[in-house]
């Protein structure tokens, strides 16, 4: 009778396991998440800056606003291909003019965490390619 319970259990586990595998992961969900629509993205993004730039609640507004604004300028881009969106001189542009609305909103405290922020990123996806590419130029 127990080694009847522990079989099921394994089963069970097993089971859960093999399911599990085809569940998406969390980088997926993201991803996902801003292929849906500008709203979306401009949520998640005025989330992640009211958290880490301890936004008041007058500057969230304002800011949902832009990041909305800017989002559904960059919808052509996002849903072009199932690929991320790619660096283009126009992309960039539009990036570089929200960049300067969110200035007249941030203080002067936010926008230099922000820019920490931003460094630090760079600063990963940077390691992230060299990764890429030295293990591209061994196989």
């Amino acid at each position: 009778m127990k080694t009847r319970n522990i079989l099921w259990g394994i089963l069970a586990l097993v089971a859960v396991l093999g399911l599990s595998s085809f569940l998406p992961g969390p980088r997926e969900e993201i991803q996902k998440a801003f292929r849906r629509s500008p709203e979306t993205r401009a949520n998640v993004i005025t989330s992640i800056m009211k958290n880490r730039l301890d936004l008041s609640e007058a500057q969230v507004e304002k800011v949902y606003q832009i990041n909305l604004k800017y989002a559904q300028k960059l919808q052509p881009f996002v849903s072009s291909s199932e690929r991320p969106v790619a660096i283009s001189e126009e992309a960039t542009k539009i990036n570089e003019e929200r960049k300067e609305e969110m200035l007249a909103i941030l203080t002067p405290a936010q926008h230099e965490q922000a820019d920490q922020i931003r460094k630090q990123w760079i600063s990963r996806l940077e390691t992230i390619l060299e990764r890429l590419k030295q293990n591209d130029f061994k196989n």
